[in-house]
C-alpha cells in the first residue's frame, strides 16, 4: 500500500521489494485499519463472539446467579478492545444489550420470555438496586475517556505527537469543533468527550497539579485551590486582563529560582475592584510554580491518582437513580449466601417474581390464579410468603426463637427491612437476615412443587428444610463453624441471639 502514488508505481515497488500489495481496510493488532467504525458490520465479529459466549445451552445449564456472573465476565473480556478504541454505534449497542437481556431472563432467538426488571435498573450498582452488570454504552464512554488522559500525560510519545500535530491534541478533544477534515475516529472521540455527562465527570474527578505551567491556561483551567476557574471566580479582573487565553508560564517568569507574577491590565483598577484583586493575589500566591516539573492531572477517585475506567464508570452510573434505594438491597448483598439465592431475594424484594398476580398483570393467560396453598386468595408475593394461613405460622414460629412479638408488613421489601435482630453488621444480624432468605426460598420451592408436581403442602418439612439450608450456608461461609446440624437446630435461641 502506498499513499499518494500511482498503481503502476506501487506495483513496481512491490515487485522490487518482493512483497504483496495490501488494500484498505486491513487488520492490524485486531483493529480494522481504514474501516468505517460507524458501520455495524465492523462490529459483527464482536456480536458473534458474545452470542457464542452467551448461548442458549449455557443459559439452560446455569442459575440466574451464574448467568449474571457470565454476563459480567463476557463484557469485561470480549468487546473491551474494540470499546476502548471505537465509539459504539447505537444499533450494535442494542444488539449486545438484547443478547445479554435474553441470556439473563431466558428464551432464544425464536422464543421470548418476560424481562422482569428494566435493563437500566439491572445495570445499576448493587447498592442502588441493580445487579452491577455493566451498561455497555456507559462502559464505552469510560474507556474512551482515557484517550484524553493518556494524550496529556504521554505527550512526548510518537502517537501523541502525531495526534497533536494533526488534530491539536488533548485540548482539541474538548474545545475543537467537529468538521469534515478529521478522521471519523477523531470525530467520534470528540463527540463522546464533549458530551456533558462524561465531560462533567472528567472535570470534577480530576484536579491540576501545577508544575512549570506550560500546559495550564491561567484564567480558564480549574487549577486553583478551590477547583474553580479564575475567570469565573474573578470575572471583573478577567475582563480587564490582557492575558486572557495565556498559559501560567506566560503570566510570569523566574527571577533566579523564584517565580514572579507579571500581569498586564487594560486599565487601572477601580476602588470597588481592589478587594477582589487582593483576594486574587492571595489565592495565586499559594501556588508554587516549579521550573522543571511537568504539569499533571491527578485523578481524585484513585489512591495512586491515575485515571481508572472503573471509577469513571461508577461516576457516570452515579447519576442514575432507582426507586429502590432504602437500604434493603444494601443488606442483601452483604450476606454470604449463594448467588442464585441472592438473585431470587433481589427479585422478591422488588416484587418481580413470576407469581400469578404478576403474570396476569403482564397479560399471561392463566387457568387458575388462586394461591396453591390455601386456595382462598389470588397468589401474589405478599400473600403467599407472609399472609397465607399456610405460611404465616412459619414466621410466628421463627419469631418465638428470638422472643419477639409484633406485626410485620406483608410487603416483601418492608418485611425484609423489619426482620431485624441485633446490630447491623454483626453475626446475629446477618444470620437473621439470611434466615429470612432461606425461608422465603424454601416457600417458593414448595410452591413450585405443589403447582408443577402436585405435591401436598408440608409446613414442618418446609421449616426443617429451610433450617438445613441456612446451616449449610453458615458451615460454608462462617469461619470456625463446625456444629452438627442436630445440635445446631435444637438450640436456635443461641443461634440467633448469641
Amino acid at each position: 500500500m502506498a499513499f499518494g502514488k500511482s498503481d503502476q508505481w506501487t506495483k513496481e515497488a512491490a515487485d522490487h521489494l518482493n512483497c504483496s500489495i495490501m488494500t484498505l481496510p486491513f487488520i492490524y493488532l485486531c483493529i480494522p485499519i481504514g474501516a468505517n467504525p460507524r458501520h455495524n458490520e465492523l462490529w459483527d465479529p464482536v456480536v458473534r463472539k458474545c452470542e457464542r459466549k452467551l448461548s442458549t445451552w449455557k443459559q439452560r445449564c446455569l442459575s440466574f446467579g451464574g448467568r449474571v456472573i457470565l454476563i459480567q465476565s463476557t463484557l469485561s473480556s470480549i468487546p473491551i478492545y474494540f470499546l476502548s478504541f471505537f465509539r459504539l454505534p447505537s444499533k450494535t449497542a442494542a444488539k449486545l444489550i438484547k443478547i445479554q437481556r435474553r441470556f439473563l431472563w431466558g428464551g432464544g432467538s425464536d422464543q421470548r420470555k418476560i424481562a422482569w426488571v428494566k435493563w437500566e435498573s439491572v445495570c445499576l450498582p448493587k447498592e442502588k438496586g441493580g445487579l452491577g452488570i455493566k451498561d455497555v454504552r456507559t462502559f464505552n464512554k469510560a474507556l474512551l475517556g482515557k484517550w484524553r488522559w493518556d494524550m496529556f500525560h504521554h505527550n512526548k510519545e510518537l502517537w501523541a505527537r502525531i495526534l497533536e500535530s494533526k488534530y491539536g491534541g488533548w485540548r482539541s478533544l474538548l474545545e475543537g469543533k467537529r468538521g469534515t477534515n478529521e478522521s471519523l475516529w477523531w470525530q467520534d472521540l470528540m463527540t463522546v468527550l464533549q458530551e456533558n455527562q462524561l465531560n462533567n465527570a472528567l472535570e470534577t474527578g480530576s484536579t491540576w497539579k501545577v508544575g512549570s505551567g506550560d500546559k495550564i491556561k491561567f484564567w480558564e483551567d480549574c487549577w486553583s485551590s478551590n477547583g474553580l476557574a479564575l475567570m469565573l471566580k474573578y470575572p471583573r479582573l478577567y475582563q480587564i486582563s490582557r492575558q486572557q487565553h495565556t498559559l501560567i508560564q506566560q503570566v510570569g517568569s523566574f527571577s533566579e529560582t523564584k517565580w514572579e507574577w507579571k500581569f498586564a491590565w487594560r486599565r487601572s483598577l477601580f476602588d470597588n475592584e481592589v478587594d477582589s484583586a487582593v483576594e486574587f493575589m492571595q489565592e495565586i500566591s499559594q501556588v508554587e510554580v516549579q521550573q522543571q516539573a511537568p504539569d499533571l492531572w491527578v485523578w481524585k477517585h484513585e489512591p495512586n491518582g491515575h485515571y481508572s475506567t472503573r471509577s469513571v464508570y461508577n461516576l457516570l452510573q452515579g447519576d442514575s437513580e432507582d426507586e429502590n434505594q432504602d437500604g434493603a438491597l444494601h443488606d442483601l448483598w452483604m450476606l454470604k449466601i449463594p448467588a442464585k439465592v441472592s438473585f431470587f431475594a433481589w427479585r422478591l424484594i422488588r416484587d418481580r417474581l413470576p407469581t400469578k398476580a404478576n403474570l396476569r398483570r403482564r397479560q399471561v393467560e392463566l387457568e387458575d390464579s388462586m394461591c396453591p396453598f390455601c386456595r382462598n386468595k389470588e397468589e401474589d408475593a405478599s400473600h403467599i410468603f407472609f399472609d397465607c394461613r399456610a405460611t404465616q405460622p412459619l414466621w410466628w414460629e421463627s419469631q418465638s426463637w428470638v422472643q419477639t412479638l409484633g406485626v410485620h408488613s406483608i410487603i416483601p421489601r418492608q418485611h425484609f427491612m423489619q426482620h431485624v435482630n441485633g446490630r447491623p453488621g454483626t453475626k446475629t444480624y446477618n444470620r437473621w437476615k439470611s434466615w429470612w432468605i432461606a425461608l422465603t426460598w424454601s416457600i417458593w420451592q414448595q410452591r413450585n412443587m405443589v403447582i408443577f408436581r402436585n405435591e401436598p403442602f408440608n409446613g414442618a418439612k418446609l421449616l426443617e428444610g429451610a433450617l438445613f439450608l441456612l446451616w449449610t450456608w453458615l458451615r460454608a461461609k462462617e469461619k470456625d463453624f463446625s456444629i452438627h446440624f442436630n445440635q445446631w437446630s435444637s438450640n436456635l435461641i443461641d443461634v440467633f441471639c448469641n
